[in-house]
């Protein structure tokens, strides 16, 4: 039975029996008051980024709509030993769509844009192509929320110092994406696209009639005091984190022409800011109205794979929308991937509080679970946590222990620590082309076979088992396992 200060008076047979049993409620009271969130980063996250192999990391938290709190753990640059800080500057991937939403809104609070007509009347050089699918369906409303049937494209970026061609190279299939097509009907299903980005990226430079980047920086960047903002590289590199992959190995820095998608670099001091005006509905960039509207789940947006995050969200105008993720208040954000970066921010705009997570490696991740757990804790105890990315610590197991000691951990984070990975096929497969790409074509077999074991019905590991036997020289293994991934 739980005892509290209530039943505890209720049960005292004498006076010191009731002060006993009083003093010890009082402890353990004090025991399970939540500890103050920042107390505990400041202890946890050097531990999160040592477990996984982050470098670096930096986490501001809101409260009452306002930043009381920024942090850099860790280091921007390992060779040089610089420190992260509130004002390094980090690449925030698909974070980039939520800042550039607010581009467009402020157009459509100008009279501008109109979110439902037809994104082709606003477009002259280069228009969404002809389609038996209703393409003057395609609108501003639909392209911020990944419902206009835009076929699905990620961007890889770009060296830092070529030129970078017009956005309109990128649509019509010149810079190695693929050109955008229309592959099924606006407003029928949700399919997340960088490309309805790039799209919208054209409106707002035909419209606006100016470059995307400066644009962006007039009309979102200074009203909001976002002075690192940037759509592209910052001009010192000395602000910037490098980027580190999986294996902890420095990468380029990297452009992306699609920069309304993948491109934005900002700092933790600026991203918060930007946070922070999504509770704010007297912000200088975008109307309570239309403000109130992101936040909002549009229709048929519900994604089909659960998100390691939280539950399966919905998309709004930029935004991804959780309804009722911490008891009756909904959840709003987006996070950010490309190689060598991982970012994530949410708010709750019922209770006005939020978080901004910052990490320069492909690792960052698991770091961004782990503090989501502590946070969302702190004032819902009941929240779930987020599930991380089995293989980040299981890649870091082969790293030093080799392909025996992978197997076992896998073995051991079935069996005891299901709730807190994502132990699916993806991410054994994902860690077999990891092991591949390191020149273990056996220890990436071993793994491929594992995972055709663990889920036999799932066609993608049977065709990456039969890659890794081809890639071996076993013509009639990777035969059968190419026949039994087209059953």
């Amino acid at each position: 039975m739980k005892v509290t200060r209530m039943s505890a008076s209720r049960i005292c047979s004498s006076v010191m029996t009731c002060l006993l049993l009083l003093s010890v409620t009082a402890e353990a009271f004090a025991r399970s008051r939540p500890v103050d969130v920042m107390v505990d980063l400041q202890k946890s996250v050097p531990r999160y980024m040592r477990q996984y192999s982050v470098p670096g990391a930096a986490i501001a938290l809101i409260r009452e709509g306002k930043v009381i709190w920024m942090q850099g753990f860790g280091l921007a640059d390992v060779a040089s030993g610089r420190a992260v800080d509130a004002d390094t500057v980090f690449n925030v991937g698909s974070i980039s769509k939520t800042v550039t939403a607010w581009g467009a809104l402020h157009l459509v609070d100008e009279g501008k844009l109109n979110l439902d007509q037809p994104i082709n009347g606003y477009l002259s050089r280069w228009q969404v192509p002809a389609s038996s699918l209703a393409v003057h369906q395609v609108t501003a409303r639909r392209l911020l929320s990944h419902t206009a049937g835009i076929s699905q494209h990620g961007y890889g970026g770009s060296d830092p110092v070529s030129a970078m061609p017009p956005i309109e190279d990128s649509l019509n299939g010149k810079t190695g994406a693929g050109a955008v097509s229309l592959v099924f009907p606006p407003g029928s299903n949700f399919a997340y696209s960088g490309a309805n980005y790039s799209i919208l990226q054209l409106a707002i430079e035909e419209i606006s009639g100016q470059p995307f980047a400066p644009y962006m920086k007039t009309a979102v960047f200074q009203p909001l005091g976002m002075e690192r903002g940037a759509f592209g590289l910052p001009t010192d590199p000395g602000l910037v984190a490098t980027p580190y992959d999986a294996a902890s190995r420095a990468l380029p820095l990297l452009r992306y022409n699609e920069a309304s998608a993948a491109g934005l670099t900002t700092s933790l001091r600026d991203l918060a800011k930007f946070a922070a005006a999504t509770l704010d509905g007297a912000n200088k960039v975008v109307s309570p109205g239309l403000r109130h509207q992101a936040l909002r789940p549009v229709a048929n947006t519900q994604w089909a794979a659960q998100d390691p995050f939280g539950p399966a969200p919905m998309y709004g105008l930029g935004y991804n929308v959780r309804p009722d993720q911490f008891g009756a208040h909904t959840g709003v954000g987006h996070g950010g991937t490309n190689l060598g970066w991982e970012s994530w921010f949410q708010v709750i705009p019922d209770t006005g509080d939020g978080i901004v997570i910052l990490t320069n490696s492909s690792n960052g991740s698991a770091v961004i679970a782990s503090v989501l757990c502590d946070w969302r804790r702190e004032k819902f105890p009941r929240q779930a946590c987020p599930t991380i990315d089995a293989k980040i610590p299981l890649f870091a197991e082969y790293r030093a222990h080799g392909i025996d000691a992978v197997l076992k951990l896998h073995a051991k984070l079935q069996s005891k620590h299901a709730g807190e990975y994502d132990l699916g096929s993806g991410q054994l497969n994902g860690l077999g082309y990891q092991v591949m790409r390191a020149g273990d074509l056996p220890g990436a077999i071993r793994l491929f076979e594992l995972n055709a074991r663990l889920f036999p019905s799932e066609w993608n590991v049977h065709d990456s088992l039969g890659e890794a036997y081809a890639n071996a020289g076993n013509r009639e293994a990777a035969v059968r396992s190419y026949q039994r991934s087209v059953e």
